[in-house]
């Protein structure tokens, strides 16, 4: 008369365990390892929380829909021009400081329990601090990734892969290469003799500028500027280095405090061919490293600046579009043209 009893008791605690069992190794199938873009193995669990320390990876996350997963961010994203207009909601996420800034937090990122944390590819050392103190994986991303510096659309796959949305990923991916390569099919076939001369501006210094851009290459053009190093970060140069490169076309930063009537009416740079012939443009740039789909914008935008004659697409009607199927927002492009008074090149 006991045995059933125990038997049942048995087969209850055998179910149980194979519950347990299941759930265990579920656990462990739902977990991946990834190589990052600076080149470290990282394991991911399963992504619940998410904290970002770098813009980049900030603008794919929202991209991929996971914005109710972010818990953290770095204060550069916070400030986005491009994230808190697409995202307003964007202001109430925790701030936990910036590594670009050296006011990041650590105590903050652990009061957060993050199941994972992006950062930048410059930053190795700190991901694997962070990665170490916290026991939290820290997947380094770029758009520009090492060693090449090339541009590049990778980082959207792997942290698709990281949070679990590998099918948006790959459509954002896919349709930013595609929407480039429209561009880049015409001008990569431009001769350098029809290329313009062109000065990409910094922000808040209109004499800083960068040694290496791949936008104006993409675009059709030629940097005055061109440094022969990818690493070159903004330098400052002199009104006669200008005077002596003598651009045909000069770019001001399209979130910076420069209008082109800033140089157009300054008499010190009367002599220079941009500016005799009113070639003083205000576009989107970056803001702490790239916008995936500002990127392509950008390129678009100096690609009709520099060659008029060869792109005759809307680009206010193609950036909002673009914006739309990224962030899935409406008049978004419009909205920073009016906000930053970027310059009209749809005459």
């Amino acid at each position: 008369m006991r045995v059933f009893p125990l038997l049942l008791i048995l087969a209850i605690l055998l179910a149980g365990l194979a519950v347990l069992l299941a759930g265990y190794v579920e656990q462990k199938e739902s977990g991946i390892k990834i190589v990052d873009q600076a080149g470290r193995e990282v394991e991911i669990g399963k992504v619940e929380r998410i904290v970002s320390l770098w813009p980049e990876a900030t603008r794919v996350l929202f991209a991929l829909g996971v914005k109710d997963k972010i818990v953290g961010l770095d204060s550069y994203s916070k400030t986005c021009p491009i994230l808190t207009r697409a995202f307003p909601e964007i202001k109430n996420i925790t701030d936990v400081g910036s590594p670009l800034r050296g006011t990041l937090s650590v105590e903050k990122l652990a009061q957060l329990k993050p199941d994972i944390i992006f950062m930048r590819t410059d930053d190795p050392e700190l991901a694997d601090k962070l990665q170490e103190s916290l026991g939290v994986p820290v997947v380094c991303v770029r758009m520009h990734p090492p060693p090449e510096r090339k541009v590049s659309f990778d980082m959207i796959t792997i942290i698709g892969k990281c949070v679990g949305k590998e099918k948006r990923a790959e459509e954002i991916k896919n349709y930013l290469e595609r929407k480039l390569s429209e561009i880049t099919s015409v001008t990569s076939k431009i001769p350098d003799s029809e290329r313009p001369k062109v000065y990409q501006a910094f922000a808040f210094d209109l004499l800083k500028t960068i040694g290496y851009f791949d936008v104006i290459e993409l675009a059709g053009g030629k940097n005055v500027a061109e440094s022969g190093s990818k690493e070159q970060p903004w330098y400052t140069v002199s009104l006669e280095d200008l005077l002596h490169w003598n651009p045909d076309i000069i770019i001001l930063h399209g979130f910076g405090r420069f209008m082109p009537e800033d140089i157009l009416n300054d008499p010190n740079w009367q002599q220079i061919k941009a500016v005799k012939e009113g070639k003083v443009y205000r576009l989107t740039l970056g803001w702490a490293g790239w916008d995936p789909a500002g990127f392509v914008i950008n390129v678009m935008q100096n690609a009709k600046a520099f060659h008029p004659d060869r792109f005759t697409f809307d680009i206010e009607k193609e950036s909002n579009d673009i914006f739309k199927f990224v962030y899935g927002v409406d008049s978004l492009y419009t909205k920073l043209k009016n906000d930053y008074k970027l310059s009209v090149l749809d005459i």
